[in-house]
């Protein structure tokens, strides 16, 4: 049996999913509000677009529901798409900022 995984797993495989009109992952573009591990397997993520039109809305959650089910040992994976708080260009990380080379 795999190791269980914890919330690091889930975040550290999150960064890995661009979200294409940016350039950025989902986690340093802030559109990742929480994620919880039960059990060392069943995975729990709420996360927001940058808006309910986005276009890349379906690619970006599809991503991270493949992402995350194929982490070793993983469970059900359940992802809740969320409006509240709606996402502003505030969340986005320092790393996120840099990236984009946005200072204020």
């Amino acid at each position: 049996m795999s190791e269980p995984i914890g919330p690091e797993d889930v975040w550290r495989t999150l960064a890995t999913i661009p979200d294409p009109e940016f350039g950025l992952n989902i986690v340093d573009m802030g559109l990742v509000y929480d994620v919880a591990v039960n059990q060392g397997r069943d995975v729990q993520v709420r996360m927001t677009l940058t808006s309910p039109a986005c276009p890349a809305g379906e690619m970006i959650h599809g991503g991270a529901y493949a992402a995350l089910g194929a982490l070793p040992g993983v469970g059900k994976v359940e992802i809740d798409l969320v409006w509240e708080p709606p996402w502003t260009p505030a969340m986005l990380t320092d790393e996120g900022r840099a990236q984009l080379g946005w200072t204020g």
